[in-house]
């Protein structure tokens, strides 16, 4: 029998113990086995050289179950006091380690279009920070799957989280300044028919959405086929083909902002805009959050707010 503040070499080893504690929370060789991936005959052998180390036998074998002896009790709550301290001491390291650090689920539009050209602002502003921008359309939860802050396009409400809004969508027309050189006029809203309208499909269909047939309607205009033209899955993608001169998107304010202003983008009808019943958000997990989750947000919020100023 060992003595206290023997030598942690005299300790059996983790793997040992780890798989003496599910055959005692199992009570069953084959279901630990089972839970740890391995055999049972690996079990049966690590257990029997467990007790062999300890000189005791830890459980009793029947046929269909085992039970725990009066020392195998012992040593099971002794381990799961262990096992837990040890858990909790590194969860507090990976914490510490990672304080600083944050995932951001973003939808591949803003991160390409808004947030990816203003990092250097934010680690000007949060030197701190290390930040994950995983571009994806499919919501994840925040809190879920290592997710801090989720940023998404749509009408908002969703269940469950901390959502605040980012954007109030304007949405106009957008090309490139070549094309308003090289190509026919584009001096009037009906002027529109002698060019390629380029289209995005993000929630077509979803009554807040501004589409081409509905700007042209707000527009007074009519002979202009709002179906025409090149269709894209994502809007970063129809203001990629407007951008290279291939034809006129329908923009949504804040993806287009910066363009506009260094004059890679113009808005040929600048007073004609649609306001959208669809925004970007900013969603994070209720209750207590992590500084680096609050620096992020807070940052985010205001930049997006300065910049539609």
């Amino acid at each position: 029998m060992h003595e206290p503040g023997s030598s942690l070499a005299d300790l059996p080893s983790l793997d040992a113990l780890r798989v003496f504690l599910a055959a005692a929370r199992h009570q069953s060789f084959s279901k630990a086995a089972g839970a740890l991936n391995v055999t049972q005959g690996a079990v049966s052998h690590r257990i029997r050289a467990l007790e062999e180390e300890l000189g005791t036998p830890l459980f009793h074998r029947t046929r269909r179950k085992v039970t725990l002896t009066e020392e195998g009790r012992t040593l099971a709550r002794a381990a799961e006091e262990a096992f837990a301290t040890l858990q909790a001491g590194l969860d507090q390291v990976r914490s510490q380690n990672q304080e600083g650090r944050l995932m951001v689920s973003c939808s591949p539009s803003f991160a390409i279009r808004w947030l990816v050209p203003h990092l250097p602002e934010l680690q000007a502003a949060q030197p701190g920070l290390a930040v994950l921008i995983s571009a994806e359309d499919g919501l994840v939860e925040p809190g879920s799957e290592g997710i801090d802050v989720c940023i998404r396009y749509g009408p908002g409400g969703t269940p469950g989280v901390d959502e605040r809004a980012l954007s109030v969508e304007q949405v106009t027309p957008v090309c490139s300044p070549q094309l308003l050189h090289r190509g026919p006029p584009l001096r009037v809203p009906a002027d529109l028919a002698q060019h390629t309208l380029l289209h995005d499909e993000v929630l077509r269909g979803h009554p807040g959405r501004v589409g081409w047939e509905r700007w042209l309607k707000a527009a007074g205009v009519t002979g202009v086929d709002a179906r025409k033209g090149l269709r894209f899955s994502h809007a970063h993608m129809a203001l990629e083909a407007a951008l290279a001169g291939q034809g006129v998107a329908l923009a949504r304010s804040i993806l287009v902002a910066r363009d506009l202003a260094e004059g890679r983008l113009v808005a040929p009808f600048p007073d004609i805009t649609v306001p959208s019943g669809l925004g970007y958000y900013v969603l994070t997990a209720r209750g207590p959050l992590r500084p680096a989750v609050l620096a992020f947000r807070d940052w985010l919020v205001a930049g997006v707010g300065e910049r539609r100023a």
